[in-house]
């Protein structure tokens, strides 16, 4: 394996340009001391915000201020941070503005409780005789659909308290889950022992041998079987926190609660959950083709993870992973394009691996900075289908920051990840388009089925598991280890019923999952995938004006609701449409992977 550069011996051409941010130690050390003085402006002002309408002007423009240079300097210093973790300085500037925002937060404390104070009506007079105000009306909406839930100074302080005391099984289950976990080795066929990792787990499910993949997945699941009452008693204590929360602000359900903060009804969550019931089906038949292609005498759930194809491995460089992926987005039309590369030209791109550099890939920025993307890019497919999905965020938050002000640039992850996904998805077929052999064409029409079942179906069960944890928690029923693991083998049996043997560690994998510490999340990347592919669709049918309604749905930033953004491009979730249209599209992929399986012949034809 080739050594890693150091960070001082990368190319400035591969290199992100973080200048644009902050030029030097004297602007950052100004900005702090901005921020401090805007602080105790805002201090200053506690019990007179809403005195008159030039209060509230003075306010809005002093917060927005704050909050704009807290945003710079916050995201400066983790980019910093990341490119090179062994840096001590970059280090100490992270944890002083940890400290900074984190006193900036405390002292801000009684504002929310300040607004509720008075009623939207009484300052409706003000927004809308106002032109400066005017445009923040939306804002305002937002804030008092709150107030029924907000309680008093001294209540919500309390509160803010109690969750930091709360936060306790979250961060002992990373540290159980990562810094303690100790997997121990796996005999592997050719009689070589390997250290079994949180990190290598992925490649062992992947292994060609099945037989390694079965010692891997016992081995795997024989920690959690041994720190089961561990494990449980925190995911218990997650779910009491949540029911605090939701009793002491009144919310219906825990469920509603974690909704309420982006304006989705629960309604949107149970018709996922119902609609991907209704077509599990299409992958219970999918695994079922696999297991029949894999030709081995018993299909087990660590088998479903294995590639049925592989392809040799082509190694793209900087510049064709580019020009390929431009191809591909070729039918979002010239004005994307555009916005694509200039995100290269503006050396926004920290393109490669070196040493004590933050792994994986992430696209980050704030509305006074270029939009920045992290990568490890070592020139295999994964690595240009992560260019194409980190670009996909990059160019949607440009296109926001661009139509938007600051009140209504940031959007919620339930539109992010559709954006990242479309680019993905385009990817993924213009790859299919050009394949010059069966065996490529099989080999991607599996990688996208293969993100369906961990995308839809996978996130959807989880979905469903915290509901029904939630629920049996309101409802004051025992959450103990036999009771999460056996929802959860239930599920499934459920989700994959007869088309594989559905091994008893499974039912520990809960254990393993750590977005059931931010409870209501992972539903998002299931409607995520299924807008995408509705849109994708729509692109590639050439439907009349439909990517002048995407790029609308990119400049919406949050200047609507989400789900009313997501009606730009024709998607309600609230019905059956999109479900319909999507498992229609997955449908069609499954069918054209059987008709090329049953056409027998040389894959290399």
């Amino acid at each position: 394996m080739e050594k890693l550069k150091k960070r001082s011996e990368q190319n400035k051409n591969d290199c992100w340009d973080l200048t644009m941010m902050i030029k030097n130690q004297e602007e950052y050390e100004q900005k702090i001391q901005e921020v401090k003085e805007l602080n105790q402006k805002i201090v200053g002002m506690k019990g007179h915000i809403l005195d008159n309408k030039e209060s509230l002007k003075d306010f809005l423009k002093t917060s927005e201020k704050e909050t704009r240079l807290s945003e710079l300097l916050y995201i400066y210093v983790y980019l910093k941070f990341d490119e090179d973790t062994s840096n001590s300085s970059s280090l100490s500037h992270k944890l002083e503005i940890e400290q900074l925002l984190n006193t900036v937060s405390d002292n801000e404390s009684f504002i929310v409780s300040e607004f509720m104070q008075k009623d939207l009506k009484d300052l409706l007079p003000w927004i809308e005789s106002d032109e400066f105000l005017r445009p923040y009306k939306l804002s305002f909406e937002r804030l008092y659909r709150q107030k029924k839930y907000i309680l008093s100074e001294k209540e919500e302080r309390i509160i803010t308290k109690a969750l930091n005391a709360f936060g306790t099984p979250d961060d002992a289950f990373t540290s159980l889950d990562t810094t303690d976990a100790v997997f121990g080795t796996v005999l592997l066929d050719d009689g070589t022992k390997e250290t079994l990792t949180q990190y290598n787990w992925q490649m062992f499910l992947e292994n060609p041998s099945q037989n390694n993949r079965r010692r891997a997945f016992h081995t795997f699941y024989k920690f959690y079987q041994q720190h089961k009452n561990t494990f449980a008693a925190l995911l218990k204590g997650n779910y009491q926190e949540l029911e605090f929360l939701r009793d002491i602000r009144g919310y219906e359900s825990a469920l509603a609660m974690a909704l309420d903060k982006i304006c989705v009804s629960p309604k949107v969550y149970d018709n996922l959950i119902k609609n991907v019931h209704k077509y599990m089906d299409i992958n219970i038949e999918y695994q079922k083709v696999k297991a029949k292609f894999l030709n081995n005498k018993e299909y087990h759930l660590y088998d479903t993870y294995v590639p049925i194809i592989e392809l040799e491995q082509k190694e793209f460089t900087k510049d064709e992973a580019i020009k390929i992926v431009k191809e591909a987005l070729k039918p979002l039309k010239e004005e994307y394009l555009k916005k694509f590369q200039s995100i290269f030209d503006s050396h926004s791109v920290d393109f490669y691996p070196n040493e004590y550099k933050h792994n994986g890939a992430y696209h980050w920025g704030c509305y006074d900075s270029p939009s920045y993307v992290l990568l490890n890019f070592n020139g295999t497919y994964d690595a240009v289908s992560t260019l194409a999905h980190e670009l996909g965020h990059a160019v949607h938050s440009t296109y926001s920051k661009e139509n938007n002000s600051f009140e209504y640039y940031s959007y919620d992850i339930f539109v992010a990840e559709i954006a990242s996904t479309v680019n993905e998805t385009l990817l993924s077929f213009y790859f299919l388009k050009n394949a010059k052999t069966k065996k490529e064409k099989m080999y991607f029409l599996c990688e996208f089925l293969d993100k369906v079942k961990a995308t839809i179906y996978r996130q959807t069960m989880f979905a469903e598991f915290e509901s029904i944890m939630s629920k049996k928690c309101q409802n004051k029923e025992s959450l103990t280890e036999e009771e999460f693991s056996n929802t959860y083998y239930e599920l499934n049996q459920e989700y994959f019923k007869d088309s594989v043997i559905i091994d008893p560690e499974i039912r520990y994998e809960w254990m393993r999952i750590s977005h059931f510490y931010s409870p209501f999340y992972v539903y998002k990347y299931a409607t995520g995938l299924i807008s995408a592919i509705c849109i994708v669709k729509d692109i590639m049918d050439e439907k009349e004006g439909f990517v002048e309604k995407y790029i609308a749905f990119l400049k919406s930033g949050c200047n609507k609701d989400v789900l009313d953004i997501l009606k730009i491009v024709d998607i309600d979730l609230t019905t059956n449409a999109p479900f319909e249209k999507a498992f229609s599209f997955i449908t069609e992929c499954l069918n054209e992977l059987k008709e090329i399986i049953n056409e027998g012949g040389e894959l290399n034809e």
